[in-house]
């Protein structure tokens, strides 16, 4: 038999690029346009109602690096359209298909109410669903011209600061207009994409993707290129069949969550990840409310905080995802931190403050771990887990290993006193999953625990500002609920899919110590002493037990600490920062020689000895405690203990020179105050992150 099928498959190609997917929208007007340019920093969206607006003309050039513009869109829904579904398409001017890291905007109401953001693959916005015809369209576009700080990989660039960056613009305003969505042509598409990307992951000798070749031809057959809405239902009845055949019983079970992991500093200044924010979660409030199987999986308090603050309107519409099943708050930490250079008590404060936030804010008792993104993990998890009465333990990362493999992706993590926390890496390899073909075979095909477990989790949505979960992946997630030759996918809350496989794969094994991702292990700078009012009386705290009665309970709000804990958020310890994010830190256009602490200042340096290799840390502020209170001459402070306290007036500066730095595993050392010696100056950092 002649083998055709490279020319059906060509075939298809071509007919869903140049025919079907431009024939989703049938119908288009444009949006009369008007701009204003904000000096300097963003604005609220109340000022941006009363700015002063100018004509703008598509196919103009705007948007200098980190400049925010704001686009009054007006126009009105055609008579001829009354009964159909009515988008505004906007395209400000998107540079390729990367979510996330070049230009976003947030679109409002003319009552300036956030209704969604726009991205490169989630470029609509909704406006009648049925149109009555003649409604009066009025939308107010916050737009970002965010540059792409990796457009040339990890190399020095100008666009890592707005004081470098120059004013020359970066987007050019493709398109603003008011379309018909044709939905069983849109429904066409995916049903097309679900079953081609099914059937190349399918060996070639499979009956099953002879069966679905056979059916995306006579769907082609079946529908007329040149009058593509008129054939699609014709078309889509010809892969009823195809997409009917229900998944095997034994087929590998994927619990999917909506995610959209966004680094609370890296590549974009501080205030461009509360927008991000802002965006995506407006982004899933509204895609909520169309697809109420939707579960979005969110951790990060702090980025909870600062939309809660800026978007009122976002934060209720949170509120209420929660009550309603389609929003689960998970993680348990106030930001996704490093988990290699913050000591004990900094882990703990991150725990102790996003559980108490999501439990008073939003009623929800969080019980995992989830760090994705984060470059390693302390062997002390499991115990800080336990205390915490957290559960569960998540993350992808060292997928990413280059050289170690990790045995397993669903098992028992022992920490260094014994303490077991029920871990899982999801073998999608990915926390921004789509639901293709080829990421759900990868999964399954990469399951490290097949026979012991049945089960792993994908988190699927854009990150970093890519706007999180979109209408065609729950779309695409419906079509492979139970779908032969597919794993079978079923959207539910993280909490949901870890009770399942807890029971499912019971107290047998358990994996071993300390984890560290080897694709990421070059020296770090230690992050800078941060001296203030929330650490000094954390400190004095810790002293006073030894210096006579304790202080009444502290009552002052933990805002302070916050502040400090969110800094531990592992990409600032990047030197991809962006420097406006990161001042401490360079960014890639930093000529700072990696691995050096950016600057010396008054502290103290002090090498502690217990150890692989010498560790150095900061004192703190210098303090007017004799020379001879040093470590070296106190054997009992030597030995883990506080040194003895003078009586009298004297007694509060000493408590004050009692201070304890972390250097790290294994070791802890003392550190008082005094001036810093030649010899004690930390050296320059190893190539390979030892100090010698």
């Amino acid at each position: 038999m002649h083998d055709d099928r490279p020319l059906v498959e060509g075939r298809l190609d071509r007919a869903l690029r140049q025919f079907i997917r431009p024939a989703q929208y049938t119908a288009r007007v444009p949006l009369t346009l008007s701009a204003w340019r904000t000096p300097g920093e963003p604005v609220p969206v109340a000022e941006a109602l009363t700015g002063t607006y100018e004509p703008f003309a598509t196919g103009t050039d705007w948007g200098s690096p980190w400049s925010t513009w704001w686009f009054r869109l007006e126009g009105a829904v055609p008579e001829g359209w009354a009964g159909r579904r009515v988008e505004a398409v906007i395209d400000p001017g998107f540079t390729d298909d990367a979510p996330g890291f070049q230009a976003e905007g947030l679109v409002y109401d003319a009552e300036g109410v956030p209704i969604k953001g726009i991205h490169p693959r989630n470029r609509h916005i909704p406006v009648a669903a049925p149109a009555a015809g003649g409604e009066s369209v009025r939308l107010l576009l916050e737009a970002a011209a965010n540059p792409s700080v990796l457009r040339d990989g990890f190399v020095p660039t100008r666009l890592g600061d707005v004081l470098t960056a120059g004013d020359e613009p970066l987007y050019r305003f493709a398109s603003a207009e008011l379309a018909v969505l044709d939905e069983t042509v849109w429904h066409l598409v995916l049903d097309i994409e679900v079953l081609s990307e099914l059937m190349h992951e399918l060996p070639e000798d499979r009956p099953r993707r002879h069966e679905i070749l056979r059916a995306l031809e006579n769907a082609l057959d079946a529908l007329d290129l040149h009058d593509v809405p008129g054939t699609a239902a014709a078309a889509r009845a010809e892969l009823t069949d195809a997409l009917g055949r229900p998944a095997h019983s034994s087929a590998h079970r994927v619990s999917a969550a909506g995610h959209a992991h966004i680094d609370s500093a890296w590549l974009w200044p501080l205030r461009e990840t509360v927008r991000k924010a802002s965006r995506t979660f407006a982004n899933v409030t509204a895609l909520a409310g169309e697809y109420p199987e939707l579960v979005f999986a969110c951790s990060q308090a702090q980025q909870y905080a600062w939309v809660k603050e800026h978007q009122p309107h976002i934060w209720e519409r949170i509120k209420k995802a929660v009550a309603d099943g389609n929003w689960a708050p998970v993680g348990s930490m106030w930001v996704e931190s490093d988990a290699n250079m913050p000591g004990g008590e900094a882990l703990a404060r991150q725990i102790v403050h996003g559980k108490r936030f999501f439990l008073e804010e939003l009623g929800v008792d969080t019980e995992e771990i989830w760090l994705p993104d984060s470059f390693g993990y302390t062997a002390a998890f499991p115990q800080l887990a336990k205390l915490a009465g957290v559960k569960w333990f998540l993350t992808q990362k060292l997928s990413w290993n280059q050289s170690n493999k990790m045995p397993h992706h669903t098992f028992w993590w022992e920490g260094i006193d014994g303490t077991r926390v029920f871990t899982h890496f999801p073998p999608v390899d990915t926390y921004n999953a789509q639901f293709s073909a080829s990421e759900l075979a990868h999964a399954e095909k990469n399951f490290a625990d097949k026979g012991l477990a049945t089960r792993s989790l994908v988190p699927f949505g854009y990150g970093d500002g890519g706007g999180g979960p979109t209408r065609e992946m729950l779309e695409k997630a419906r079509r492979l609920a139970s779908l032969e030759g597919s794993p079978t996918v079923e959207i539910q809350p993280p909490s949901v899919f870890f009770t399942e496989a807890e029971r499912e794969y019971g107290p047998r094994r358990r994996c071993g110590r300390a984890s560290c991702i080897w694709s990421c292990t070059g020296p770090r700078t230690p992050p800078r002493p941060r001296p203030s009012r929330a650490t000094g009386a954390a400190s004095i705290c810790c002293a006073r037990p030894s210096c006579g009665p304790r202080p009444p309970p502290c009552t002052r709000p933990a805002t302070p600490i916050r502040t400090t804990s969110w800094t531990g958020s592992g990409r600032r310890c990047c030197c991809t920062s962006s420097t406006t994010s990161c001042p401490a830190h360079p960014s890639p256009g930093c000529t700072a020689r990696r691995g050096t602490p950016t600057r010396w200042c008054s502290p103290s340096w002090r090498r502690s000895s217990r150890g692989r290799w010498p560790r150095w840390a900061a004192a703190g502020p210098p303090c007017s405690t004799p020379r001879r209170t040093s470590a070296r001459r106190s054997p009992s402070w030597t030995r883990g203990r506080p040194p003895p306290c003078r009586p009298g007036p004297r007694s509060s500066r000493w408590a004050r020179a009692v201070r304890r730095s972390r250097c790290g595993s294994p070791g802890w050392a003392r550190h008082p105050w005094g001036p810093p010696r030649r010899h004690q100056r930390p050296p320059a950092a190893h190539p390979m992150g030892r100090r010698r």
